[in-house]
């Protein structure tokens, strides 16, 4: 899903690695590949360090980056702005997809429709991991981003649209867009069921206005994940039910002429445990556009093969119709090539399989 492990430090390696592995079954995205070992494993922490260089921001906890927790935070320095700096130049999207634009044309004379994916966190996903969860405000009882109380949050959405516009004028129908949220994942899974509706409204709507600003025809994918390190999620909800409500709330605000292309979902937890259908059953209530792939994260590669067979048939068999596979979160997540390597081939031993 983007991220590769730090030795594939070139995009050259990381379209290779993504065309051999998954072969036939690539599903016409390849990844930029990582030029910063930190932007594996933690995919945004070089985003974070080239923040803590704006002279805006003061220094507000320092950290080995050994946990989510123990990460650097940063505060507004008393009457400055974050839109005084180069948030732009910070987020850093257009110049790694410029450096990725050679090796997608040398892969594209074997296969001409693949496109780059583009892998975007979402703004609340920057505030939230590099000024903490300060961003997150009451709005008519419910908890959501609120640009308003948090200073933080309107640049941070503005330079990103600025990074998609450049992108998309420059290439087109070449590139693929993914916004990545783990964190508003997470705060859905973690708000009570009959909660949950109002951060996941909040979520879709940001998303939406986030979406209206990018270039009429751009294309766009959407990953919802619960974040990982070496395959180890923060937390495994007891069923599938936030995820749908997150993602039909997405779908619900999505802006015309953006094309939704695919929805990943993170499924299941890779135990050797037996398979719940009752897990999988919220997935019945999707209500997505027709052209949206829905992508079935549950490719463990720790799990046993009859057992992941078993979860995609739940899963398909509670959604009504084929899904797509991938893991659960981006490879960037395992700290070996060879451990990416059998989770792509545990994905495509399962995609075979689905009728």
């Amino acid at each position: 899903m983007g991220s590769l492990p730090p030795q594939l430090d070139t995009p050259e390696k990381a379209m290779a690695f993504a065309v051999d592995t998954a072969g036939e079954f690539l599903d016409g995205l390849v990844p930029g590949g990582e030029a910063d070992p930190y932007r594996a494993q933690w995919y945004v922490r070089p985003i974070i360090d080239r923040l803590g260089t704006i002279p805006a921001l003061a220094p507000a906890r320092h950290g080995d980056w050994s946990t989510l927790r123990s990460r650097d935070t940063f505060k507004l320095r008393a009457g400055r702005s974050l839109a005084e700096g180069d948030v732009d130049a910070a987020l850093g999207y257009a110049a790694e997809a410029g450096r990725a634009m050679d090796a997608l044309a040398d892969v594209r004379r074997t296969d001409p429709g693949l496109r780059l994916q583009v892998g975007i966190p979402t703004p609340f996903v920057i505030g939230f991991i590099a000024f903490e969860a300060r961003m997150l405000t009451r709005r008519r009882g419910s908890v959501g981003p609120g640009d308003r109380a948090f200073p933080y949050y309107r640049p941070i959405v503005d330079a990103t649209v600025r990074e998609i516009v450049r992108i998309q004028e420059a290439w087109g129908d070449n590139v693929v867009f993914q916004l990545e949220m783990p964190a508003e994942t997470l705060i859905c899974t973690g708000t009570p069921g009959v909660l949950r509706q109002g951060p996941a409204t909040a979520a879709g709507r940001a998303i939406a206005r986030l979406v209206a600003r990018a270039p009429h025809g751009s294309r766009f994918g959407v990953h919802l994940c619960y974040g990982s390190l070496d395959d180890k999620p923060v937390v495994a909800p007891r069923s599938a039910a936030p995820v749908v409500a997150l993602a039909n709330a997405i779908a619900r605000y999505w802006p015309a002429g953006r094309q939704l292309d695919f929805i990943h979902f993170p499924l299941g937890n890779g135990k050797q445990a037996p398979v719940r259908p009752q897990y999988y059953a919220p997935l019945a209530r999707l209500e997505l556009p027709a052209t949206t792939r829905v992508v079935a994260g549950l490719a463990h590669s720790a799990q046993p093969l009859a057992q992941a067979r078993q979860g995609l048939a739940a899963a398909e068999s509670a959604y009504g119709d084929q899904l797509d596979v991938a893991s659960p979160c981006g490879l960037g997540r395992y700290k070996t090539v060879d451990s990416a390597r059998s989770a792509v081939a545990h994905a495509v031993a399962l995609a075979q399989t689905s009728p």
